[in-house]
Parts: C-alpha cells; sequence; structure tokens
C-alpha cells in the first residue's frame, strides 16, 4: 500500500467513524469502506478464513495506525475494541492505557500477519467459538463476575485496580515475553467486559 493509498484509507474511516458516532463493527466498518472504493471485499471474503483473517488484520493495522496519529495530534481518540469502533473527543487521561496494549503491538507488527498459518487461523476460530459459546451461559453480571475473576479480582473492586491488574497481567503473559497467547486473549476479553465499569467511576 502506497502512502496515499493509505493516507486516503485513514481518511474513509474517519468519515465512516464520523457518519456514525455511536460506533460500527468491524464487518460494518468493511462494507462501508467497499461502498466507497477503499477496500475490495471480494465475494469469498467472509466465507474463506485466509482471507477474512487477512482482511480483518490489514483493517486493524490501520486502525492502530490511526489510532496512534490521532493521538499524537490530539484530535481524537480511537476506541477499537471486538465489537466496535468509535471515534471519541480527545482525552489526554487515556494515553496511559494507550502504552500498554498488546492488541496494538500485534496489529502493528506486520510480519504477524506473514507468521500466521492457516492451521492458526483455524485453531483461533475454533477457540472464539468455544469460548462464545461457554460463555453464552452467563448472563450480565455472570459475565462480569468471570471477567473479574480472570483478572483475578473481587466484587467492589476500584477502576484503578482493574487497570493496574489489566497491566500486570498482560505484561505476564505477553507472548513476547514468553507468555500465553490464549491467556492474553482470556484477559483482553475481560478487560472489554470491565471497560463501563472505568467509564462509570
Amino acid at each position: 500500500m502506497t502512502a496515499l493509498q493509505e493516507t486516503r484509507l485513514f481518511e474513509e474511516i474517519l468519515e465512516v467513524l464520523q457518519e456514525f458516532p455511536e460506533g460500527v463493527n468491524e464487518h460494518s466498518l468493511l462494507k462501508q469502506l467497499d461502498q466507497k472504493g477503499t477496500v475490495t471485499l471480494e465475494a469469498d471474503t467472509f466465507s474463506d478464513n485466509v482471507k477474512l483473517f487477512r482482511t480483518h488484520f490489514l483493517l486493524y493495522n490501520a486502525l492502530y495506525q490511526l489510532r496512534d496519529d490521532l493521538w499524537r495530534t490530539a484530535r481524537g481518540h480511537l476506541e477499537i475494541t471486538a465489537v466496535r469502533i468509535q471515534l471519541q473527543p480527545y482525552n489526554p487521561g487515556q494515553a496511559a492505557l494507550q502504552q500498554h496494549d498488546p492488541m496494538r503491538d500485534y496489529y502493528l507488527d506486520i510480519e504477524q500477519l506473514e507468521k500466521t498459518t492457516q492451521q492458526d487461523i483455524e485453531t483461533a476460530l475454533n477457540n472464539f467459538w468455544k469460548r462464545l459459546h461457554q460463555e453464552s451461559v452467563f448472563t450480565g453480571g455472570g459475565l462480569k463476575a468471570k471477567a473479574l475473576e480472570t483478572l483475578g479480582l473481587s466484587e467492589g473492586v476500584t477502576a484503578k485496580q482493574i487497570k493496574l491488574s489489566y497491566r500486570r497481567l498482560a505484561m505476564q503473559h505477553h507472548p513476547d515475553r514468553g507468555g500465553d497467547p490464549e491467556k492474553l486473549q482470556d484477559i483482553n476479553e475481560a478487560m472489554e467486559v470491565l471497560k463501563p465499569l472505568l467509564k462509570s467511576s
């Protein structure tokens, strides 16, 4: 991708996110970018796991680059989660969370795209569906309790304690430090469940 194409992609992503202030999911964002001609989705993109992974990886690589650029220029913050991508106002207080984001490190390392095999993709998808099925038996409070347990916390915890525990565990289990990628994914998913607690306190 040339610098001009990359700049156009960033501009188009921003345009879509401004059209949807409540945020969009990855599928909707890809469809919008396809309609604008910025991204080309083939007929089998969503049914071919390798193409889907490649498309997903490249989109998230662009999203994390854009988030860094927005942050560096104090123009906004890009909230990137597994279920929603949302453009938010710039808030200097979010800097600490961004500095230790293992997902950012993963997606900005383009070598990960080349290193990931079809077997890795199949394993990750199977684990995702397995976890989703296991978690579907939980309802609101159950998910929160499970997320707190994953981070080694209990009910009544403060936002500061959640952040500290998350950072400590994410660093401890990061694959670059010899950690377990599946455990890190569990930790990141737990943090996603607990994010509303951070905003309400």
